[in-house]
């Protein structure tokens, strides 16, 4: 049979060719559309193991029915689920095109999300643009923010909808690309803990048996389905099977995947609730609080910590409350703030921080140095009413509708700066004559409130405060309110009546209770401020926190110091008055301290003689005279951030690196280990005859360089395509290895060899082989040997299933 090689099967008018159109001789086969494609796959099994994987995914999906409120999001992370395994189900019809399988899930992803969200933005509705960018960006900045302000279950808006359906979708992507592609079943359960990871992070109880339940039939799905189907369409248990212990293994390790990630909560400590609940907190102790309004206030007040998280110098006589973030709108599920408007430019000095104040009161201007020792936030703390900010660093942009500062690239860790404020100089008789309306002054933000407010709600807030003459007193009143005996602060009753946040429901039972903490308070006195017509936002940051040692004297005025911790991380309560503009209350008890202004309805309007603290044009330099531990804390946090920063960006390098090299090292380790084992046959380990080893690697060899074997035709016409391939103009080292491989497939047995005793070594086809490999490498195309080495065809190619004779 190797006499096809030498040319024998030329005849004298040219070539002969079989039936399937193949080149008899040494030259090139037809390039047919059939040819490249390859046989057509009509079975069952593409589509089959796609509907599995979409009902796994969608399946375990339904563990998140704790992270959002409602099942919304369900039946367009449907679609896009199925968009994603649909595109990679088709190309698999065909050989050549089964290994771009990965990007047609790209590609089904991208269009499945334009589809469903985009349509408007798109070509034909699902081609992307760059104004599905655009959008895609936009939308995601609304999911940002929801995250961060709102408590779970979190209201399952568009832009939630969106992220977890990008994310379900991309966990199908993965699921098909390590279980198919790959041939890699077992490690798809890194695609369902990826599912399991929102609810296990965000969710008090964390993970119920139900949703976990889910997620482990998913994985044993995927596992079943990939082992009874075949990629050539067929059922397995259609041909003839031998055994391999493969299902054994994959029950086993699904079993033990399943029991381990059970077992998690009882073998970790912080592990309380559910199966993997918050108790354990990731970044727990690392001394940098990140203060996300609302949805970890709470958690970060239950959980106290003594770290400092910054210091402050001020002219002021007393502590401040420093501002991050302001919500107002209002869904009755949760706070959000508001979009942050478009064309806004960086810069934070001459600011206009509150236009609503009339120019005829009083103000008091104030000088605050802070320092961010321990707080990573990308909204800069700072007093209301700012009108300037030095010594910065990075790029942050003022928003003047919510007087707040915020950086997309940039955060408070290590920073040290000193900002200018300007507060009206209020009193009870200046905030008393504002009876005029002050809705149409703002935004309808401000006052909008949803249409199923409880009746506990608004009857406490006319009982409370409907009789008060002025929008002033009214306010005061539902503070004085708030804060008397009939309330209590607990940050543990609303955790155990089940109450936590701060959506309208919340608040129903808050004011039954009677029992919470600054969330609780402040959404109550907000809600209720708008019920009596005042427009209301709420305020997150820290309150006053404790005074220092630290002092500083510039041009006679004294500077006070003080700290704060994340004890000190608070929420309260700013209303807007006519002609005064917002003013903080404080409603919450045994926190903060209660305003001068709202603490005697008798004080007369200030004449503007009162002391006031001295203005200051220009931010000078000030000299201070630190606490010891206040200028060791501020010099560990910053060695600490500038000794891991620097690692970030090359271990991520490193891993993206290590993720694209994946296939070219273990290409070279499977070369490696088959050219050991036809050199020593069977002496390292039992396995298949070293002949037919070593053309198994002859084949993969060829497949990288651009000619994978056609399983329709013999052996000595795939020999000669290799043949030509690498430039083979004597048959040589290719001649041994075919009639090796024929030999040991079609030869006669032999039956006196017992049936566990090993094979012998041939050392002389290993050298053939490798003298091959370099004649392929030689003869390819610098684009050849750059595909064949990276991204190797034969690793991303399914095996073929044949007898156990020829597998290796």
């Amino acid at each position: 049979m190797t006499g096809v090689l030498s040319g024998s099967s030329r005849g004298r008018n040219g070539p002969q060719r079989d039936g399937h159109g193949h080149d008899g001789g040494g030259g090139p086969p037809a390039r047919t559309p059939r040819r490249m494609l390859g046989e057509p796959v009509t079975g069952s099994a593409r589509w089959m193991l796609a509907l599995a994987m979409f009902a796994a995914v969608m399946g375990s999906s339904l563990c998140l029915r704790v992270v959002l409120a409602s099942y919304d999001w369900w039946l367009p992370s449907a679609v896009v689920v199925a968009g994603t395994l649909a595109l990679p189900a088709l190309l698999r019809r065909w050989p050549a095109l089964g290994s771009y399988a990965p990007l047609g899930a790209l590609a089904g992803w991208f269009m499945a999300l334009t589809l469903v969200f985009f349509p408007a933005t798109a070509v034909l509705g699902f081609i992307p643009t760059p104004r599905t960018l655009e959008a895609v960006l936009a939308l995601t900045s609304d999911a940002s923010n929801v995250i961060l302000t709102s408590a779970t279950p979190v209201p399952a808006a568009a832009s939630m909808s969106f992220l977890v359906a990008a994310g379900l979708g991309f966990v199908a992507l993965a699921i098909d690309t390590v279980a198919l592609t790959v041939a890699m079943p077992a490690a798809s359960s890194l695609g369902f803990i990826l599912i399991l990871l929102p609810p296990a992070l965000t969710t008090k109880a964390g993970i119920d048996g139900w949703g976990f339940a889910w997620v482990a039939a998913g994985f044993l799905l995927v596992l079943g389905c990939c082992r009874w189907y075949a990629p050539d369409g067929r059922l397995r248990t259609g041909t003839r099977t031998y055994p391999s212990g493969t299902l054994t293994r994959a029950v086993a390790l699904g079993a033990v995947v399943v029991l381990l990630m059970a077992s998690v909560p009882t073998i970790i400590p912080g592990f309380n609730t559910g199966s993997f609940p918050q108790g354990a907190r990731l970044g727990k102790g690392s001394g940098v609080a990140q203060l996300d309004p609302m949805i970890a206030l709470g958690v970060d007040l239950r959980s106290p910590s003594n770290n400092v998280s910054l210091t402050y110098l001020t002219n002021m006589p007393s502590a401040e409350y420093l501002r991050l973030n302001t919500l107002e709108n209002f869904t009755g599920q949760s706070w959000q703030p508001s979009a942050f408007p478009e064309g806004l430019q960086p810069g934070v000095t001459d600011l206009s921080p509150n236009p609503a104040i009339s120019p005829a009161l009083p103000r008091t201007r104030t000088v605050t140095r802070i320092s961010t020792v321990g707080l990573q936030s990308s909204w800069l703390p700072s007093p209301l009413s700012v009108t300037s900010v030095e010594n910065l660093d990075g790029q942050w942009v003022w928003n003047p509708a919510t007087q707040t500062i915020q950086s997309g690239r940039s955060t408070t860790l290590g920073q040290s700066y000193v900002v200018n404020s300007e507060m009206p100089e209020l009193n009870p008789g200046l905030l008393a004559a504002s009876t005029a309306s002050a809705a149409a002054d703002v935004d309808p933000v401000y006052t909008q409130l949803p249409p199923d407010v409880p009746a506990v709600v608004s009857t406490t807030a006319k009982e409370v405060a409907g009789s008060s003459p002025t929008p002033y007193a009214k306010a005061v009143a539902l503070q004085e309110y708030l804060r008397s005996s009939v309330f209590s602060y607990s940050l543990a009753t609303p955790v155990e009546g089940d109450y936590d946040g701060s959506g309208m429901a919340v608040l129903a039972s808050f004011l039954q209770k009677k029992s919470g903490y600054c969330v609780h308070f402040s959404a109550a006195m907000a809600v209720m401020a708008r019920e009596m017509g005042i427009p209301s936002r709420i305020a997150v940051g820290y309150a006053p926190g404790a005074s220092t040692d630290e002092t500083a004297v510039l041009d006679g005025q004294r500077f006070k110091g003080f700290q704060a911790s994340g004890l000190d991380a608070h929420a309260w309560p700013e209303l807007f008055f006519a002609g005064v503009g917002w003013v903080p209350f404080e409603p919450t008890p045994s926190r903060g301290s209660v305003p001068d202004y709202s603490l005697d309805l008798t004080t007369p309007v200030s004449d503007g003689s009162g002391p006031t603290a001295p203005a200051v044009d220009q931010v000078p330099t000030l000299t201070a005279t630190p606490t010891p531990s206040a200028t060791a804390g501020a010099a560990g946090s910053t060695a600490g951030a500038s000794s891991g920063s620097w690692l970030v960006a090359p271990g991520i390098t490193l891993l993206v690196l290590l993720l694209l090299g994946s296939p070219a090292l273990a290409r070279v380790l499977v070369r490696r280990r088959r050219l050991a084992r036809v050199r020593d046959g069977g002496k390292t380990a039992p396995g298949a005859a070293p002949e037919l080893v070593a053309w198994r690697e002859l084949l993969a060899t060829a497949s990288d360089y651009g000619r994978p074997a056609d399983p329709a035709l013999t052996p000595a016409l795939n020999a000669e395509r290799i043949a030509h391939l690498a430039g083979v103009s004597t048959p040589g080292a290719l001649a041994l290895l075919l009639h090796a491989y024929e030999q040991a497939v079609y030869g006669q047995p032999d039956d006196s060899a017992a049936p566990d005793q090993p094979w012998a070594g041939r050392p002389e086809l290993a050298d053939a082989l490798e003298t091959l490999i370099f004649r392929l490498q030689t003869h390819a195309t610098p684009w050849q040997r750059w595909r064949a080495t990276l991204v190797p065809a034969s690793f991303f190619r399914k095996r073929q299933r044949s007898s156990p004779k020829v597998a290796a």
